[in-house]
C-alpha cells in the first residue's frame, strides 16, 4: 500500500476521524437517497430540499429537547462512557507520579474476552493519551483513564471532547431554510407542485424504511 498510514488507519489518524470509519462520503449520500434515484431530476432535487428541511428541523427539535431535560452530552457519548466507566470500576490503578499525572492502570483477568484481559496501560492525564490509545481515537476516557479518576476523585466527564455536546451538535443543525416562494422561472411555484414533491417525499422514505 502506497498512501500513508495516517490517511487510512484509525491508529495513526491522529484522532482526527473520532472513530469513524466511513470516508466515502458519495456512498453514504447515495445512501440516503436510496430509492429515489428514479424520480425526474427536477422532483429529486425538490425531495432532496425536503428531506433536508425535515432533517434539520427534526434533529434541532430533538436535541433543544434533550437540552431541556439536562442532558449535555449526545446519547453515543453517554452510552460509551457509562461502559466505559463500569469496566473502569474493577481496574487497578498505581500512581507514578501524580504530579505529572502519570499513572499505571492495569486490568483483571478475563476469561469471557478474547484477549483474556490482565493487562498495563500508562495514562497521562495532563496529555490526554493512553496507551490503549482508545482515548486519542474516540475523544471519550477509556476505562483507564476513568479508573485514574475515580481513584483521584475527578469527574471524568471533563475529558469528553467538546464536539460531543448537545450545544456543539445543536450548532450543526442551526442553519435555517427558508420557505420557497419564487421559482427559477420567475413565476410562483404552483402548490400542487409542493404537494407532489412532499408526498413523493414521505412515500420514498415509507419504502426506504421497508426496505
Amino acid at each position: 500500500m502506497k498512501e500513508g498510514l495516517e490517511k487510512w488507519t484509525l491508529s495513526h489518524d491522529g484522532g482526527h476521524r473520532y472513530g469513524a470509519m466511513t470516508t466515502n462520503m458519495s456512498k453514504c449520500f447515495n445512501g440516503v437517497l436510496k430509492g429515489a434515484r428514479g424520480l425526474p431530476i427536477a422532483v429529486l432535487i425538490d425531495y432532496i430540499w425536503c428531506k433536508l428541511v425535515a432533517y434539520f428541523n427534526d434533529w434541532r427539535t430533538k436535541i433543544l429537547g434533550d437540552i431541556e431535560h439536562g442532558q449535555e452530552f449526545s446519547k453515543h457519548a453517554i452510552d460509551k462512557y457509562e461502559a466505559n466507566y463500569e469496566k473502569g470500576s474493577r481496574h487497578y490503578v498505581r500512581p507514578f507520579n501524580q504530579k505529572n499525572g502519570v499513572y499505571q492502570v492495569c486490568t483483571m483477568h478475563n476469561p469471557h474476552r478474547s484477549d483474556g484481559g490482565d493487562h498495563s496501560h500508562e495514562v497521562k492525564l495532563l496529555e490526554n493519551t493512553c496507551t490503549c490509545g482508545k482515548w486519542e481515537i474516540y475523544k471519550i476516557p477509556c476505562s483507564h483513564v476513568i479508573a485514574v479518576c475515580i481513584k483521584e476523585h475527578v469527574n471524568a466527564m471533563k475529558y469528553i471532547d467538546p464536539c460531543y455536546t448537545l450545544q456543539q451538535r445543536l450548532a450543526t443543525y442551526s442553519h435555517e431554510f427558508w420557505c420557497p416562494r419564487i421559482s427559477h422561472y420567475g413565476g410562483r411555484l404552483p402548490a400542487q407542485s409542493c404537494i407532489l414533491t412532499l408526498k413523493c417525499y414521505e412515500t420514498k422514505v415509507d419504502l426506504c424504511q421497508q426496505e
